[in-house]
């Protein structure tokens, strides 16, 4: 009807009639095409959603059987465990004395079957920090006057026969030597602890000002050490050791004993708790 209309029309209407039908075709044509292009991509997008469903799902099934043979190997393994320790338990407790007896000895055979015993009985589950100085000897932890502490009121210090400091000074100490030999080969070495007040007098006609005046050191309260293998020089790789990590321990270097302080003491080191 358009084509007949166009056809009665005068050339120049006629015109005018003939490019409104061209360009409306165009527009259908090209609508019908982004139809078909939209078609298309929706199609492509489903695909890929239900392959990237279907692998979801198969890694989830993978992960929940690795989880689950996860969980079998930790229970099986925690079962050989607690069987071991049953099976040793008894060996390791009788051990207990042949430590406590090493702790303090400076032999280095005594000290290497010291950390070998407590090593086996730390594997097979045993609470070794009784031996290792995490925990002190003595509960006894009274106030008593400078020098005058009771030998029940000290406890010894490891790698170092006959130096004694007050209970939870010398645990932490003990335990701080334990870690200073795991990364050096050997325990801190001590020139002095617990001072009676009849020592600190000795200490003070020996040594004059480097010495505290008898009854003020904390060499008398069991709260001090003199250190030496290194640790006595400023800028040795064992004094830097002691800076970095006494504080872990509780332990710390005075002021005055800094380098620079009033009284420049490398190898003294406090507890502070």
């Amino acid at each position: 009807m358009a084509f007949l209309n166009i056809m009665t029309k005068s050339p120049a209407k006629a015109g005018d009639s003939a490019g409104d039908l061209s360009y409306l075709t165009d527009e259908r044509i090209h609508s019908v095409d982004l139809v078909r292009v939209d078609t298309i991509t929706a199609a492509q997008l489903s695909r890929k959603r239900a392959k990237a469903e279907k692998r979801a799902k198969s890694e989830k099934a993978k992960a929940d059987k690795a989880r689950k043979d996860l969980t079998a190997v930790i229970t099986e393994r925690k079962a050989t465990l607690e069987t071991l320790r049953k099976e040793y338990a008894s060996e390791l407790k009788e051990a207990g004395p042949l430590v406590k007896s090493l702790l303090g000895l400076t032999d280095p055979d005594a000290q290497d079957a010291q950390e070998s015993l407590t090593a086996a009985m730390e594997k097979a589950g045993q609470d070794v920090s009784a031996f290792e100085g995490a925990a002190p000897c003595s509960d006894n932890e009274g106030t008593y006057p400078n020098g005058q502490v009771p030998p029940n009121a000290l406890c010894p210090l490891i790698g170092a026969a006959g130096e004694m400091l007050r209970p939870k000074a010398a645990a932490a100490f003990n335990e701080m030597s334990k870690a200073y030999a795991r990364d050096t080969g050997s325990p801190i070495c001590i020139t002095d602890s617990y001072r009676s007040y009849a020592e600190q007098v000795i200490v003070k006609q020996q040594r004059g000002g480097w010495a505290a005046t008898p009854g003020r050191s904390n060499h008398g309260l069991g709260l001090a050490l003199d250190l030496c293998g290194g640790i006595n020089s400023f800028g040795t790789a064992a004094h830097a050791w002691m800076q970095q990590n006494a504080a872990l321990y509780g332990w710390f270097h005075p002021a005055w004993a800094q380098a620079g302080g009033s009284l420049p003491e490398p190898w003294h080191w406090e507890y502070a708790g």
